[in-house]
């Protein structure tokens, strides 16, 4: 096992949260140190992008790292790097989804949060959630998501040691952090780029002002989704990629 060197925190596992994200906020302010990694069998209240709730049942990874000092351009990207790198050392063919989740062709494997706090124009911490499905079977799923998520357990065909995909992961997000705190999202792109199924795919964007349907090109520098049309897209309320033809 890779010795960890950017989260150097304590790890505190908890049966049960509202959610990890929430309680890493709760903690920050507090003034936890930077690298404590919150984890939680089960979430009540676990939340994605614009506050959608996410299913979090006993059978997944649901963690939050508090990260400070920290770079927030491109850290969701960087993240879904990481799972992409793990799920793939395990023989399953994730892709990474901008702006933030993990898919095995058309299902959901994962998503990630992040949040982070201003103190004047610094970033006084940052939350980084993942939430990766291990040993959630069909049956754990809400019916209305059973076509839409998977887990690793359902890829490979037999359950997970949730201990070691945990390491992996974490190796890995230390890697990625690593890179990204020391050049930023620039420094990653090129692999972030290679592993991003959205790009050469029709893409619907939901945001302020209605949809906006065209083809995903690549990736800015800035982690940008540039189109087809010469638009570039940041925040969105939702992007849905579209079947190919």
């Amino acid at each position: 096992m890779q010795h960890r060197r950017h989260l150097k925190g304590p790890i505190e596992s908890h049966p049960r949260l509202d959610s990890t994200n929430t309680e890493a906020l709760r903690r920050a302010r507090e003034g936890a140190p930077a690298g404590l990694v919150l984890r939680a069998e089960r979430q009540d209240g676990g939340r994605g992008q614009h506050r959608r709730s996410w299913h979090s049942p006993p059978g997944g990874l649901w963690f939050t790292v508090l990260l400070r000092p920290a770079r927030v351009e491109g850290l969701s990207l960087a993240a879904g790097l990481a799972c992409v790198r793990a799920a793939r050392a395990l023989g399953v063919p994730a892709s990474l989804r901008w702006p933030n989740d993990v898919y095995v062709g058309e299902r959901k494997l994962a998503g990630i949060l992040t949040e982070s706090r201003l103190l004047g124009n610094r970033v006084d911490f940052a939350l980084l959630g993942i939430g990766l499905n291990v040993n959630l079977r069909s049956e754990d799923f809400p019916e209305a998501l059973r076509d839409q998520a998977t887990s690793l357990a359902l890829e490979i065909g037999q359950p997970m040691d949730a201990e070691d995909v945990f390491e992996r992961l974490l190796d890995e997000l230390d890697e990625v952090l690593e890179h990204h705190r020391q050049g930023g999202l620039p420094r990653l792109l090129p692999e972030i780029r290679q592993v991003c199924s959205t790009l050469g795919r029709r893409v619907r964007i939901q945001a302020e002002g209605g949809a906006h349907l065209a083809w995903a090109r690549s990736l800015a520098e800035d982690g940008a989704l540039e189109l087809e049309d010469g638009t570039r897209h940041y925040c969105v309320d939702r992007v849905q990629v579209l079947p190919e033809a």
